[in-house]
C-alpha cells in the first residue's frame, strides 16, 4: 500500500453525499450530482464504489475485491487505496472519524443482520415451500428427503432467481417471501444506513420513523443503526395499522386496481404483537423502540413524534402515503432524509409524492435507490 495512504487505512471510508452507484443494462455507472458527471465502471471499480456505498474500511473493500477477482493480495491493496484516494481527492468518498477497528465489528454485525432479514441465511426453505406447493410430495419417502437436502443444486437456476429477488428487494415467483421479514431487498436496507451516517455525523436532530411496516424488517435496521453507531438516544417508531392495507378509497387508488387489504395480501398484515416479536428475535425491543398503532390518517396527526431526523414510509397506496407526508414532512429536520419505497413502481404512490411536493412548492432533489423506491434529503 502506497505510503501517504497508509494512514487511511485505519479509518471508515464512504461514498460522498453527491454521488450514486446506478445500474443500467448491467453496466455500473458512477453518477456525480455535484459536478453533473456519469462515469461508467468496470467490473473491479464497481464492486469497490458498491462496497463504499455503506461506511467500511480499505481491509474490507480488499476482501470484497479478492473475493470476485483473481488478484493478488498486494496489488489488490494498492490498487484499492489508489482508486479509493483518487475519489477522496475527487470529492466523491469521504473519510469518517470512526476508526477501523469499530468499523470493522460495525460492519460485519449490520451484514449479517442485513442478510438475516432478507433471508439470505437459509433461503433454501423457500424453495422447499415452493416446491411443496406447486408439485406436491415425491412418491417416496427417501427421494423427496434427497431433493428437500439438496433442492438448491437441484433447482440451481431458481434458486439463482431467488437470491437475485432478495438482494434486488423485488418478489420471487410473484408473491412476497414468507420467510423474510423485510421485503426491501439488501440495497434498500445499505441506503438507509447511508442517510443515517449522513444524520449521525451532521448531528442532525430527531428520532427515525417508518410508516408501513409489514413484518417489521427495515425498521428493525433503523433501530440497529441507532444501537451500532451509538445513537440509541434517538427513538425508532414503528408506525402501522398492524392489520394490513385498508382498502382502496381515493379515486387515484380505484382507478389503478390498488386492492392490497388482508383479505387480497394476507402477507402484508402483520400484527403488532408478530412485529414485536420481530424486534425481539434481535434482542432490539426496547423503550426506544414505540409503536404507534391504527390508519395513518388517525395515528399519525397527534402522534408524539416532535423531530424526526429520517422518515421512511412504504404505503404502496396514494391515500396512506399523502397522509403519511402531510402528517410528518414538517416534523423532519433540515438535513434529515425522506425515503418512500414505492415511487418508482406504483403509480398511485408517485402521483401522491409529486402532488405533494407540488403543493408544497418542495423542490427535491429525488434520487433513485432502486427500480422502487426513491430518497431526498430536506434542506
Amino acid at each position: 500500500m502506497p505510503a501517504h495512504l497508509a494512514g487511511r487505512a485505519e479509518r471508515a471510508l464512504v461514498l460522498g453525499e453527491q454521488v450514486d452507484l446506478q445500474w443500467s443494462g448491467g453496466d455500473a455507472v458512477l453518477v456525480d450530482r455535484a459536478s453533473d458527471a456519469a462515469f461508467r465502471l468496470d467490473g473491479v471499480a464497481a464492486a469497490i464504489v458498491d462496497g463504499l456505498s455503506v461506511p467500511t474500511t480499505l481491509g474490507a473493500l480488499c476482501e470484497r475485491v479478492r473475493r470476485e477477482f483473481d488478484v493478488g493480495e498486494d496489488e489488490c491493496a494498492t490498487s484499492v487505496a489508489t482508486f479509493v484516494e483518487g475519489l477522496r481527492e475527487q470529492g466523491r468518498a469521504d473519510v469518517l472519524e470512526a476508526p477501523a477497528g469499530v468499523t470493522k465489528v460495525r460492519r460485519r454485525y449490520l451484514d449479517l443482520l442485513a442478510r438475516a432479514l432478507v433471508n439470505l441465511i437459509y433461503p433454501e426453505h423457500e424453495l422447499r415451500v415452493d416446491h411443496l406447493e406447486r408439485e406436491g410430495a415425491r412418491p417416496t419417502a427417501i427421494a423427496q428427503r434427497r431433493l428437500m437436502r439438496d433442492i438448491r443444486y437441484a433447482h440451481a437456476e431458481q434458486f439463482t432467481e431467488l437470491i437475485e429477488a432478495k438482494r434486488d428487494g423485488l418478489p420471487w415467483r410473484g408473491r412476497p417471501s414468507p420467510d423474510a421479514h423485510t421485503m426491501i431487498g439488501l440495497r434498500r436496507l445499505e441506503n438507509l444506513e447511508r442517510c443515517a451516517v449522513r444524520v449521525f455525523a451532521d448531528e442532525v436532530p430527531g428520532d427515525f420513523l417508518e410508516a408501513g411496516v409489514c413484518r417489521g424488517g427495515a425498521s428493525v435496521f433503523l433501530r440497529a443503526l441507532q444501537v451500532a453507531y451509538d445513537e440509541e438516544a434517538r427513538v425508532t417508531w414503528v408506525a402501522d395499522s398492524f392489520a394490513g392495507l385498508p382498502e382502496p378509497s381515493h379515486p387515484v387508488d380505484v382507478a389503478a386496481g390498488l386492492d392490497f387489504s388482508e383479505p387480497r395480501q394476507p402477507w402484508l398484515a402483520a400484527s403488532l404483537p408478530a412485529v414485536r416479536e420481530t424486534f425481539a428475535t434481535y434482542d432490539l425491543l426496547s423503550d426506544g423502540v414505540r409503536f404507534l398503532p391504527g390508519w395513518f390518517a388517525e395515528s399519525l396527526p397527534d402522534a408524539a413524534v416532535e423531530r424526526l431526523a429520517l422518515l421512511r414510509i412504504d404505503a404502496d397506496l396514494h391515500s396512506s402515503t399523502s397522509e403519511a407526508l402531510t402528517a410528518l414532512y414538517d416534523r423532519v429536520s433540515p438535513g434529515g432524509y425522506v425515503v418512500v419505497d414505492d415511487y418508482n413502481s406504483v403509480e398511485a404512490c408517485r402521483v401522491a409524492v409529486d402532488g405533494f411536493l407540488a403543493a408544497r412548492g418542495i423542490r427535491a432533489e429525488i434520487r433513485p435507490i432502486d427500480r422502487n423506491a426513491v430518497f431526498w434529503r430536506k434542506t
